[in-house]
């Protein structure tokens, strides 16, 4: 039985959303996007995995937090 609770994040306009995973094409470091919007986003900012492959990468360096990619 898997008692994980599903991941829920609020937005900028304190919105709940359910969340998905899914992975930075540039740096493959994981963000998360909203259910009802993947257009709403979740990206790591400062939080790089072991096998990032560019720090650099805009979703560390201007990391959009529960607002929609523009």
């Amino acid at each position: 039985m898997n008692d994980a609770m599903p991941v829920r994040r609020r937005d900028d306009e304190s919105e709940w959303h359910d969340l998905l995973p899914g992975r930075c094409e540039n740096c493959g470091c994981e963000y998360y996007f909203a259910t009802d919007d993947p257009a709403m986003v979740w990206e790591p900012g400062v939080a790089w995995e072991e096998t990032c492959r560019d720090r650099a990468c805009r979703c560390h360096t201007e990391a959009l937090i529960g607002v929609r990619r523009g």
